[in-house]
């Protein structure tokens, strides 16, 4: 993209030159003739090319010019070196020749053009041999501003594209932590419920299986549609049920439109052991955990009642989450951290 941005550019720069010069050309052509009406239409049209040519010319040996000066005193190591020996040389070129061209056309001027005439025409060819001096300059230095803010935006977008591998490599570690985390409670529970309950001990495998089968199957992908993480959740609810029994209670309500968006791939697992991890859970006092939707949002609160005692906890998940979401989707993930409840509300994509 940006090879074809600086290829026409310079497809329109090498235009531009010439067609400044026909009009510079067509201008003193139009004064010439209303000053000069004696001379004939061939002599006016002979003179318009004659003087094109030349300031052609002139433009090509100012480019040679410069590439010759860009190699020897490029503008990088001194600019106003570079301007003044390439204004300076360019004057000494072309200055013998002007002068040349104004005695040997003198003879053929009309009674006006005077010693002062002719020298005024001389003073501004060499102002113009300085205006495309400069003007070639001012092209390098808007080249070099164009590049630069193409190179700045480029390594933007590459830094942002590392930012967010990195942050996926963090999620696919984190969500890694957290199956063998939870595989190994899992194995121990069902340890003590095979001895003490085989029939349920059954059913809970199979629930198992279904959790992992989908661990397994979508674990490429980090975005699901909201449809499959639920259905993957409601195997994960069943397993946290016949585990924690009446201290745990979660109640789903999504409705059909909301299922056809994205979500994370088991956030909704992460949150839930997240809200399992912190909070003490009592008879008395049941850990409560609702999802339910909600306009371009996904609500998952918890009631509050903080363990005494954390298991270990880097405190990165949730931060690790919001970021991740913060690639995918302008909206931002919300929480709300109140003394009874915790919130937290993810975007659907």
């Amino acid at each position: 993209m940006q090879d074809t941005n600086f290829l026409r550019l310079n497809m329109k720069w090498n235009y531009a030159p010439y067609i400044a010069i026909l009009f510079f050309t067509t201008i003193v052509t139009l004064i010439r003739y209303y000053m000069i009406p004696e001379w004939s239409n061939e002599i006016q049209v002979m003179l318009f090319f004659g003087q094109f040519i030349l300031l052609c010319a002139i433009w090509l040996m100012i480019r040679a010019l410069s590439n010759y000066f860009d190699k020897k005193i490029p503008f990088s190591k001194n600019v106003s070196r570079r301007m003044f020996l390439q204004i300076g040389t360019s004057l000494l070129l072309f200055a013998p020749v002007f002068m040349l061209i104004g005695v040997v056309a003198k003879p053929y001027l009309p009674d006006f053009a005077n010693k002062q005439f002719l020298s005024l025409g001389f003073v501004l060819l060499l102002v113009m041999v300085i205006l495309l001096n400069l003007g070639l300059s001012a092209y390098y230095f808007f080249r070099q501003w164009q590049q630069s803010v193409e190179e700045k935006a480029a390594l933007q977008v590459e830094a942002a594209e590392m930012g967010k591998e990195k942050l996926m490599m963090q999620y696919h570690h984190l969500r890694n932590q957290v199956n063998p985390h939870f595989l190994f409670n899992t194995l121990t529970y069902l340890d003590g419920l095979i001895q003490t309950n085989p029939e349920l001990a059954s059913e809970f495998v199979r629930q198992l299986s279904k959790v992992y089968r989908y661990v397994l199957e979508h674990k490429e992908n980090e975005v699901v549609s909201l449809e499959t993480e639920i259905n993957f959740i409601r195997h994960y609810i069943s397993l946290l049920r016949i585990r924690y029994n009446s201290v745990l209670e979660i109640y789903l309500d999504i409705s059909p439109a909301a299922q056809e968006k994205g979500i994370v791939m088991v956030t909704l697992q992460m949150l839930i052991d997240n809200a399992i991890k912190h909070n003490a859970l009592q008879v008395e006092n049941p850990l409560k955990i609702s999802i339910w939707d909600e306009g371009e949002y996904l609500h998952v609160h918890n009631s509050k009642l903080l363990r005494k005692q954390i298991e270990t906890s880097n405190k990165q998940g949730l931060q690790q989450l919001k970021e991740l979401y913060s690639y995918l989707t302008d909206k931002p993930v919300i929480t709300n951290d109140a003394e009874k409840s915790f919130e937290i509300n993810l975007p659907l994509l």
